[in-house]
């Protein structure tokens, strides 16, 4: 009996899909995670915006050949004293600064606040010249030092191209199918061998 009711909770599994449950956690893979950030002194979090819209991302696409966008850098002091950071964020070479911060700045922020700069920046038009039908993306990473200590680093994403689309990868993953298939055989296998028995 408690060998079909294995085979029914696996048909179930199959049917309905099973949907991991795990602790969420924003990390892209580059820089600092926010899981992380909830123990360091100083965070740094880079983000762009496009021209024309207020929204900070982590990634833009569509920008074009004389087109500005703007890094954002929100410097973060989660200790009691005021300290002096280095914010540190040399440009890709296919960038050029327009405005707004150097590529090395010193940076007070108070005791517990939260510090934020920006960086207007353009692509150089070297990159879209002799080059047709193209999208190329370039991730840039600013750090904040302590002294010679770096403390933390985020990344920030730019696409640009001549209005080719970039097209989207579909997601991937593990099929409920397949995987109720194999819980399925596993489960039929383990069930002849204590037939045989």
């Amino acid at each position: 009996m408690s060998f079909l009711k294995l085979v029914f909770l696996g048909l179930l599994v199959t049917f309905f899909g099973l949907k991991p449950v795990l602790a969420e956690c924003n990390n892209s893979g580059y820089g600092s995670s926010k899981c992380e950030n909830d123990s360091k002194e100083f965070i740094v979090e880079k983000k762009v915006k496009q021209s024309n819209t207020d929204s900070k991302e982590e990634k833009i696409t569509n920008v074009r050949k004389g087109e500005n966008f703007t890094y954002t850098f929100k410097i973060k002091n989660n200790t009691n004293k005021d300290k002096t950071l280095k914010l540190v964020d040399n440009l890709p070479k296919e960038f050029e600064r327009v405005s707004g911060i150097g590529f090395t700045e010193d940076v007070l922020i108070p005791g517990n606040s939260t510090k934020s700069l920006e960086m207007v920046v353009k692509v150089k038009d070297s990159e879209f010249e002799g080059k047709s039908n193209f999208e190329k993306c370039v991730v840039n990473k600013a750090y904040i030092y302590r002294g010679d200590k770096e403390e933390d680093s985020s990344t920030a994403t730019v696409c640009f191209g001549d209005g080719s689309k970039i097209t989207t990868l579909p997601k991937t993953g593990t099929n409920s199918l397949v995987l109720g298939a194999s819980l399925l055989s596993t489960l039929l296998g383990f069930g002849l061998t204590r037939l045989r028995r």
